[in-house]
């Protein structure tokens, strides 16, 4: 940027020397232009470093939303593949004790799945969230 406006000012400070009046800076004096043109160049860094920290903070969060994101995500996965075994195993068990008529199963089963549908699946999220975090957390089904 400071190559494109320096002949400019170059140019404006010569023309001053010669007694020529450069209408951005009514003054005349070169010395003001230089440290208006310094105040300007300044004030570009200025601007370029908010933008820098900004993108830097926007970065940041992307990045812990994505990290956050991944561990709902798995977590939903196994806990839901959690609850569709056991729901198989309480529906093959119900439908076996129905064929065979035997009451204390068919009970059994309709309580254990009756259980697991009143389960919320986000009661142990924040547990889940920790051992994620740890590098030798195991996932068994």
């Amino acid at each position: 940027m400071i190559q494109k406006v320096m002949p400019n000012v170059v140019s404006a400070i010569n023309n001053n020397a010669r007694g020529v009046v450069i209408s951005a800076n009514p003054t005349g004096s070169a010395l003001a232009l230089i440290i208006e043109f310094i105040g300007y160049f300044n004030k570009i860094e200025e601007e370029k470093t908010k933008r820098a920290q900004i993108a830097a903070k926007r970065d940041a969060l992307i990045h812990a939303i994505q990290s956050e994101a991944t561990i709902i995500l798995n977590y939903f996965a196994q806990r839901f593949a959690e609850r569709r075994d056991a729901l198989d195993r309480l529906f093959q068990l119900l439908e076996n004790s129905l064929s065979e008529m035997d009451i204390k199963s068919i009970d059994t089963a309709l309580a254990g799945i009756l259980a697991i549908l009143q389960d919320s699946p986000l009661k142990d999220l924040e547990q889940f969230k920790r051992a994620w975090e740890n590098p030798n957390f195991i996932i068994e089904l």
